[in-house]
């Protein structure tokens, strides 16, 4: 299944991706995601701008945003990233949604008023900008889900590593980490050669561990990650997956097939022998005899 059928982004808008250190930026602490053509709040942070409008809620659908006094803009079919450039801003400036309620018609979007502010969540996160092939992937921290064991990514040097970073709370990473539990299964030379490491960012590792005990998610790797992982990988959405070679380098960033970005690994690690000709085989010479005057 085609990875980018789930491939939404989940951002912490606060301020700007790659400016989430700049106290010049901030934001009104919701994540937006993408349903069809609409820009969609996933997500209410507790103690930021959104979480004190009571007009806003988990679900709508934002149309159009408009900045201080100016007229707002519409947001084009669910285009998430310009969603983000337009609620960012200075703090203390304002920002207005038009928005309206799951279930309700557009005719109903109303315009909710904030003023930007400092959101203190968004710094657990990367900027944004992912790490491109080629490039050594950084050997992070990771503890397992069910064992508690600390552990490094550098354990699982020498083989292909999909590393796929995900939330319990992220509605696109539920298929996306349903698909994963039948890789190596499908693939068998996966099991000595790959590994599938599902690696958990929420905010506490036991919610993650119940989520997967529920769901039966016992056939990837599990682990989870704190804030360093994240900016190492500069994870600012989920789901994200990098494919790691067995050099441990970044071979691919959320590739829209990941058995065929893994496969094609394998494959350019274990190339196929070349067909023999029996007109141009060198035969094996008889003794006694020049191997230079052997006549083929």
């Amino acid at each position: 299944m085609k990875m980018l059928r789930y491939l939404i982004l989940f951002l912490f808008v606060a301020g700007g991706v790659a400016e989430a250190q700049n106290d010049r930026t901030a934001g009104i602490g919701v994540v937006l995601g993408v349903e069809g053509q609409y820009v969609v709040i996933k997500r209410i942070l507790p103690d930021s701008p959104a979480a004190a409008q009571q007009g806003v809620h988990v679900g709508g659908r934002i149309t159009a945003i408009g900045q201080g006094e100016e007229p707002p803009v519409r947001v084009h079919n669910g285009e998430l990233r310009q969603a983000v450039e337009l609620i960012r801003g200075v703090k203390g400036t304002k920002v207005r949604l038009t928005l309206f309620s799951a279930g309700e018609d557009i005719s109903r979007a109303r315009v909710v008023s904030f003023t930007r502010g400092e959101i203190q969540e968004f710094t657990k996160w990367g900027d944004g900008v992912l790490l491109t092939n080629g490039t050594k992937a950084p050997d992070i921290e990771m503890s397992g889900l069910t064992t508690k064991a600390s552990e490094r990514l550098s354990d699982y040097g020498g083989k292909i590593i999909v590393l796929e970073f995900w939330a319990s709370w992220c509605g696109p990473c539920q298929p996306r980490m349903a698909e994963l539990q039948g890789f190596c299964a499908k693939y068998p030379e996966w099991k000595t050669n790959a590994v599938v490491i599902a690696a958990s960012v929420d905010d506490e590792a036991d919610i993650a561990a119940k989520h997967v005990k529920v769901k039966g998610w016992d056939r990837t790797h599990n682990v989870w990650v704190g804030t360093e992982a994240r900016k190492a990988y500069h994870i600012d959405a989920v789901p994200t997956v990098y494919v790691i070679g067995k050099r441990g380098k970044i071979e691919a960033v959320n590739p829209t097939d990941i058995p065929e970005a893994v496969n094609g690994e394998l494959e350019a690690g274990n190339p196929k022998p070349e067909a023999r000709n029996p007109n141009t085989e060198i035969r094996r010479p008889k003794e006694g005899r020049d191997p230079k005057s052997e006549t083929h």
